[in-house]
């Protein structure tokens, strides 16, 4: 079945055939049996739960708990929820992944106006449709200023038009905070197929090089900005300015990937890659925690979105286990559907367990519910919204006989562009410190990441 649902799905089974104009690779046999792009599902339903984690708990822990003495200040479970909303960088680095999947390999082009607009409403259709539902709902429920108010039209109009991502006191929304993450998504779409000319003309490597440095600038200097209540400049250090070079590392993996896919052989490194990447990542945390300066916690930032890159590399070709730690049904299932998860959960969080008055005790005899819930909620969401054009829903749920995200090995015939085609053409104080976004895709399932399982996500 070939629709709008082939691009949100991570299934090599999709690959269609190639331009005639361009010199093809062709795998004819499944020689990498390891190279299995359900593992991207599983790392975006261990981000989701990153995430909602973060939120759910980060009153009791952090260095400035809204709720002091609830939880351990020095215990391992506050020390995750402190760094959880690193959950928000693996997504912008798997949504990279997904989004240049299909150029990379050959299957869409970007070469002018048309190929933009085209892109574009794609784009759009993917991502706005239920952002704008979740941006009306919170404005409705969450207002933190009297509805119809002029503050009420500042934020409104804000987050109808993404440009709130630009504005140092209104970056993460008072209706839903956790939207800041989606809006710079938003922007990273506009931004792709300039990045794609871009690759096309000095490669690949040369634009990530190019674009870890700028955005390190921007966090270097939005960083040295203070803002009245806020802290950093956060346009500067977590919209589109300071995070884009996460999104060009994960496209960096993807062609790395594809490139390895046209070898036709497993690489020896993927175990080292997984488990450099790993303590890359540990690094990277005792940086961003412990440096005294901000230029070495700007570091620790680059560091730990370069070291998830290496583990997403490393994941790609791992063994059994690896597989069978991130292919199992519910993980996937979670990433399947983590951008409705995504959406939701802070206005679910907002209504059954506010922040300002629930202590860990309320929390925890919320949990049930509330994960009934968002799990609910999210399903309908993301059938209905997110796919409601997909008649299979079996198939959307990952529970079709059969499926292609559980087969364990690549399809028999792979046509692959040859590597010299380059790319082818106070209430709210969960929300504070995180949000993701991405998404996945495939013949028969789209795999959602917040937001991105957009284009190839």
């Amino acid at each position: 079945m070939k629709s709008e649902q082939d691009d949100d799905c991570l299934s090599m089974d999709t690959t269609r055939s190639i331009s005639e104009r361009r010199s093809k690779l062709v795998i004819q046999q499944p020689a990498i049996r390891g190279a299995k792009i359900g593992v991207v599902n599983g790392l975006r339903g261990i981000a989701i739960l990153m995430v909602v984690l973060h939120h759910l708990f980060i009153p009791y822990a952090g260095r400035n708990p809204l709720h002091a003495g609830e939880l351990a200040a020095d215990g391992i479970f506050t020390s995750f929820i402190t760094y959880a909303w690193l959950g928000v960088p693996i997504f912008f680095v798997l949504s990279g992944f997904v989004l240049y999947l299909p150029y990379r390999m050959g299957r869409r082009t970007i070469s002018g106006p048309p190929d933009f607009w085209a892109f574009y409403l794609h784009r759009a259709s993917r991502l706005l449709p239920l952002y704008y539902i979740v941006v009306l709902v919170s404005l409705t429920l969450h207002a933190q200023t009297a509805i119809g108010s002029r503050n009420w039209y500042l934020e409104a109009g804000g987050l109808l038009s993404t440009l709130f991502v630009f504005s140092p006191h209104g970056f993460m929304p008072p209706s839903n905070m956790v939207l800041w993450s989606v809006g710079v998504e938003i922007w990273f779409s506009l931004l792709f197929p300039l990045l794609i000319l871009a690759i096309r003309r000095w490669g690949i490597v040369a634009v990530a090089v190019a674009a870890v440095a700028v955005c390190a600038v921007f966090n270097c200097v939005g960083g040295s900005i203070p803002i009245v209540n806020v802290g950093a400049f956060r346009p500067f250090t977590n919209g589109i300015f300071g995070t884009c070079y996460q999104f060009v590392l994960g496209m960096l993996i993807c062609d790395t990937y594809v490139r390895i896919l046209g070898k036709g052989n497993r690489p020896s490194f993927h175990l080292v890659a997984l488990l450099s990447g790993l303590l890359g990542m540990l690094l990277a945390v005792y940086l961003m925690h412990n440096s005294p300066w901000l230029f070495g916690r700007v570091v620790g930032n680059v560091l730990f979105s370069a070291a998830f890159s290496l583990v997403l590399l490393g994941s790609l070709f791992a063994g059994k286990v690896v597989r069978w730690l991130l292919e199992n049904w519910p993980l996937q299932l979670l990433g399947c559907m983590c951008y409705s998860l995504y959406a939701w959960h802070g206005i679910v969080m907002g209504e059954m367990i506010p922040s300002a008055t629930s202590m860990l005790v309320d929390t925890m005899r919320q949990l049930v519910p509330f994960t009934i819930v968002i799990l609910a909620l999210s399903a309908l969401s993301y059938r209905y919204i997110e796919f409601g054009h997909v008649r299979e829903w079996k198939a959307l749920f990952l529970i079709e006989p059969g499926s292609t995200l559980r087969r364990r090995m690549l399809p028999q015939s792979i046509v692959i562009a040859h590597s010299s085609d380059q790319p082818v053409s106070a209430t709210n104080a969960r929300f504070q410190s995180s949000s993701p976004t991405g998404k996945a895709s495939s013949q028969v399932f789209p795999s959602s990441s917040l937001a991105d399982q957009q284009e190839g996500t």
